[in-house]
């Protein structure tokens, strides 16, 4: 059968339509069909609520995203974010710097904790030693030309080029500051042994470093050892001289720190033996001295206190508040002295006015400064034999009249 085009296409539409109806019809039947009326309804019915409850859902949802959009970004968001993915570094330094810690101050960095082996330590030893005999060189051109050197004169004597003249000296700078940083960690093992004899622990370890780098000036390769070897004993005497000049108000010689350790082993040796209190007998037998030489030791190396240093933590009393001050009189003396006075002065009464001053002259009443008998018979134009004369008379007269005026009271003062 051959059909005509514009009919193909008007019998398609036709079978749409009557498809569509076939279906439409089909819905309806099953409505109809369906028995439980009541669960129809209440399914529209929950439906409908489910709609409402999904309308009121997003409404909310769009509400709390237009508020997110128009709030501020809160900082903590903004420094959680990292888009590089790389951790916090000033957080991390800050965390692992202790200000109250002076061993972590003093060994922060990595350079501190890496050890160097005996090649590596020659290549930085090769490089400072370029770089002082070049400081040598321009020391020796300030001496002839009074005067700085400029670096192509600095250069020129040498015998190197200004480059290589700066690659040089900064070379001997970074390979002294390795060198000294990888040593850091036998100056804070030096400075622990040494701990509680006068100096703190940052006094120590600063005095150590200075050893440290005085070594490296020091250093020749031709020692025959290694550095660290060498470095040890410049050390351990920066840290000793330290405390010999500085750990007392009242220096003392090197000698008695000398034996000040003598006697501490000998102490401790005392006390391993089984003695745990040994008596100055034992330690000075140990130690090879005498117990008085021992004594004097002791005595000499006491610790002085200040004055304004507070008795107890708690309060803030001195030393000053409760020492008594013996150039001081107590006050019951000093009146006491005072009443003998004028009861001596009142005795005196009885003598003649001549014999009153010989007496006054004889024993410096008045001014304290007593004289000699032939400084008196100067005065009075007599001899020295007749002075003594009155004098004895003026002393018995006095025994006589003693009793009389109550001095006997003052007996405790005069004996």
């Amino acid at each position: 059968m051959t059909f005509e085009p514009h009919s193909v296409v008007a019998l398609a539409r036709k079978a749409l339509l009557a498809s569509r109806e076939a279906a439409l019809l089909a819905e309806d039947s099953k409505l109809l069909d369906d028995s439980n009326f009541p669960n129809f309804l209440s399914t529209n019915l929950v439906d409908d609520k489910l709609k409402e409850q999904r309308t009121v859902r997003s409404t909310r949802f769009t509400e709390r995203q237009s508020r997110k959009r128009g709030a501020p970004k809160p900082i903590q968001q903004v420094q959680e974010t990292n888009r590089s993915g790389r951790p916090d570094v000033r957080r991390k330094v800050n965390e692992s710097i202790d200000l109250n810690d002076p061993l972590r101050m003093f060994l922060w960095g990595p350079e501190t904790k890496q050890l160097l082996t005996a090649k590596e330590e020659s290549e930085l030893i090769v490089k400072i030693q370029i770089s002082m005999k070049l400081q040598e060189v321009k020391h020796q051109l300030q001496i002839q030309f009074a005067r700085e050197p400029t670096s192509v004169e600095w250069a020129e004597a040498a015998g190197i080029t200004s480059r290589e003249l700066k690659s040089q000296l900064l070379s001997g700078k970074s390979s002294r500051e390795k060198l000294i940083n990888a040593n850091l960690r036998m100056v804070v093992h030096i400075a622990k042994q040494y701990q509680g004899r006068g100096l703190n622990l940052q006094d120590l370890l600063q005095e150590g470093s200075m050893g440290l780098m005085k070594s490296v000036e020091k250093f020749k390769p031709q020692a025959g050892c290694r550095f660290p070897t060498y470095a040890y004993w410049w050390i351990r005497q920066s840290v000793r001289k330290a405390i010999f000049q500085h750990s007392r108000t009242i220096r003392l010689p090197e000698n008695v720190y000398a034996l000040l350790s003598k006697v501490k082993d000998a102490k401790r040796e005392c006390i391993q033996q089984g003695n745990r209190h040994p008596t100055k007998e034992d330690i000075a037998s140990c130690a090879g001295m005498s117990v008085e030489r021992l004594q004097n030791l002791l005595s000499n190396v006491r610790t002085p206190l200040s004055m304004q240093q507070s008795v107890w933590s708690d309060q803030d009393t001195t030393f000053q508040e409760i020492t008594a001050d013996n150039a001081i009189e107590a006050p019951e003396l000093s009146v006491s002295k005072q009443l003998m006075r004028r009861h001596i002065r009142g005795l005196l009464n009885v003598l003649s006015p001549k014999e009153r001053k010989i007496i006054r002259l004889r024993f410096g009443i008045g001014d304290g400064k007593p004289k000699s008998l032939s400084e008196i018979g100067t005065v009075f134009g007599l001899s020295k034999e007749r002075v003594r004369q009155l004098e004895t008379r003026a002393l018995y007269k006095l025994k006589q009249n003693l009793n009389k005026h109550g001095l006997d009271a003052y007996s405790d003062l005069l004996f």
